[in-house]
């Protein structure tokens, strides 16, 4: 599957009114709205249509699981099952989007608890009909045995529960909305909105969130009433309404073990996790300059023939000469495309609508055109996600060791220190001494900040009043410190802010949104579970060490990387933004914003005293003003009249539509 999307609510038979038929033609018109809303990523069909609940699925085709669920006539499609497992004692149901990656031990697991076979009772497919039996012998607990990329949805009649069951990092999306008793769920946000009983207000609290991290942090979106389910929680809704549950958090947990022992340990079980996403003849690699798309590139080289792509951007970070170079000591067919500013520009605002949120990620946008080429190609690409957060990849982990000094002084002293700091003037320096004499739980908000102070002057005034006192990005990342297990050292606790924010808001989102987009699988090999419990052991001296990062993963693939890899700094797939924005485009960039329904609520001034300051060069304004220019795409997606015909502006919440 490559999506799912679905309605429930739960009453008792005396409220339905004796409306059954009515209400069930309601809730198939809302799930044919819903469905039409996401066609990039499959075929719609119903999964699952009962009284209370309807199921749909985006089916792609070419994915492994597509021709699960030829249910039999009788009693099996009289529960309103064609996808997925049922429970004929129970009338239990349970659908995956995507499969669990330890689908296997599940399936071994329940038959040993079953007594050497799954129950004769339980039918349908095999993933779903082994949580269906952890779910009898655990309830609830039986989510945390689930690894991999995927959403669970489990319906369970008898406890009047339904469950939406997000995986432990947020691979796979899930949004959602709850009111007078009724759920509506989907894979995307714009698939929601038939579900809708009224217009969606904005949340300019999630879009203050959004100025700083250049994306809106879960569980908030950026409408009122809707959510996304977090990585690692189960969605539990009930007649008495929903509620949240943590089924799993990201720990560190070091342990001493030889240089040696790590090099093989990450070594094996990379090679295992990749073996597990390659599909010979039908896979390619996305390659860059860094050190993971290139393991990737060179373990698929020698399992054989390998398509490898690339996009260019030119300007003196560019990516393509290094990762042509790449190519030729490896050996792969490589395939690279320029792409212009007029390009990007161009198809920036057919990008925003595959993200589905505002994303202020400008190499997002790349990603988005790179997948489109590669699905020409092959129908799977191999990317490199979660190596930079597991093994600390990113160049903001070398700090701590850049500012320890500080640490050695008396906390009276670096809070004097941070006062007189900030009364200087401009200085060379003066921004490293002030993250040298602040905790960092008020320095780091994640691998990107880029509104700071200023982020109240983004808005027009009358917004600006009404978030005067708002809940901000620091406000929610020193929550997100709150709730983290306790760590050893500060690159550990800046890896799990990043695990808990940047990872499911930003990176997996440009991911598999640019994928799902173009119809192409996605695997990432780093990002599988048996990775990660490896990583939460290894200490941040084998991450971080002599100014280098992710240090244990250069010297455990040394041998098979091309000597200009194995030891550059991340580049991070650096689009010219500075440059293009000085070459006559921060003047475009300015007007689709005043343009845009964005400017409604936006300071268009403001936006375009940031512009002037960049073309002339007194400040680079390069990234705030691509926040506004993705927050402003974003709303000619969902802001506008057109984005909003088909849902009704009723007053509600949820649509009164799905009472059944």
């Amino acid at each position: 599957m490559s999506g799912l999307w679905g309605v429930a609510r739960f009453v008792r038979p005396s409220a339905a009114g004796g409306k059954g038929d009515e209400a069930s033609l309601s809730r198939d018109s809302v799930l044919e709205a819903m469905a039409g809303r996401a066609l990039h990523r499959g075929s719609p069909e119903i999964a699952y249509r009962r009284e209370e609940v309807g199921i749909g699925v985006w089916l792609d085709r070419k994915s492994p699981d597509a021709s699960d669920g030829d249910f039999p006539e009788g009693e099996v499609r009289a529960l309103g099952v064609r996808r997925g497992a049922v429970d004929l004692r129970t009338g239990r149901y349970a659908l995956f989007d995507g499969r669990p990656a330890n689908a296997r031990g599940l399936l071994r697991y329940a038959r040993l608890l079953s007594g050497g076979r799954l129950p004769e009772n339980v039918v349908g497919s095999e993933a779903e009909r082994a949580i269906l039996a952890l779910y009898d012998r655990f309830g609830e607990g039986a989510f945390s045995y689930l690894h991999g990329a995927f959403v669970l949805v489990l319906h369970d009649p008898g406890a009047e529960t339904l469950y939406l069951v997000r995986d432990p990092f947020g691979v796979r999306p899930l949004f959602y909305s709850a009111g007078d008793g009724n759920l509506a769920f989907a894979s995307e946000l714009k698939a929601l909105l038939p579900a809708l009983s009224r217009l969606p207000e904005v949340n300019f609290e999630a879009l203050l969130m959004y100025l700083t991290l250049q994306y809106v942090p879960g569980p908030f979106t950026p409408f009122r009433e809707v959510f996304r389910l977090r990585p690692g929680h189960f969605l539990r809704f009930r007649p008495a309404g929903v509620d949240e549950v943590r089924y799993f958090a990201p720990t560190v947990d070091p342990v001493e073990r030889t240089e040696e022992f790590w090099k093989r340990a990450i070594r094996a079980t990379v090679e295992r996790t990749f073996d597990a996403e390659w599909i010979p003849g039908e896979t390619g690699v996305l390659l860059s300059s860094g050190v993971d798309s290139s393991i990737l590139a060179a373990l698929a080289r020698r399992r054989g023939d390998v398509r490898t792509f690339s996009v260019c951007f030119g300007g003196p970070n560019d990516e393509c000469p290094l990762a042509e170079a790449t190519a030729r000591f490896l050996g792969t067919e490589h395939r690279f495309w320029p792409v212009t500013p007029d390009e990007y520009f161009g198809r920036a605002g057919e990008a925003a609508s595959a993200f589905d949120e505002p994303l202020g990620d400008p190499s997002a946008v790349g990603l988005y055109l790179l997948a489109g080429r590669a699905a020409e190609y092959v129908r799977k690409v191999l990317s490199g996600e979660g190596a930079d957060e597991f093994f600390a990849g990113y160049r903001i982990y070398l700090e701590p060791a850049a500012v320890s000094w500080a640490g050695h002084l008396p906390l009276p002293v670096r809070r004097a220190l941070r006062v007189f700091f900030r009364s200087l003037p401009g200085f060379y320096g003066k921004n490293y001494l002030l993250r040298s004499v602040t905790p960092l739980e008020e320095r780091y908000v994640g691998n990107a900040k880029v509104f700071t102070e200023d982020r109240f002057a983004a808005f027009r005034p009358e917004i600006r009043d009404v978030l005067r006192g708002a809940r901000d990005a620091f406000s929610w990342a020193r929550e997100v410190y709150a709730s983290l297990p306790p760590a050893v050292d500060d690159v550990a606790r800046m890896q799990l802010v990043d695990l808990n924010l940047w990872l499911p808001g930003d990176i997996l989102v440009k991911g598999e949104r640019s994928t799902a987009a173009h119809g192409v699988q996605l695997g990432m090999p780093f990002m599988h579970f048996d990775v990660y419990r490896l990583a939460s052991r290894v200490p941040s001296s084998f991450k971080v060490r002599g100014g280098q990062s992710k240090y244990i993963v250069r010297q455990a693939f040394r041998d098979i990387l091309p000597p200009h890899v194995v030891d550059r700094p991340k580049l991070g797939f650096p689009v010219p933004l500075r440059d293009w924005l000085r070459q006559g485009y921060a003047d475009r960039v300015v007007a689709r914003i005043a343009e845009s329904p964005a400017a409604a609520f936006l300071d268009v001034g403001y936006a375009a005293s940031l512009a002037r300051e960049h073309v002339e060069g007194r400040r680079d304004n390069a990234r705030k003003l691509y926040v506004l220019y993705a927050l402003a795409l974003w709303s000619e997606v969902f802001l506008s009249s057109a984005a909003r015909a088909g849902v009704s502006s009723e007053k509600g919440g949820v649509s009164r539509d799905l009472a059944l």
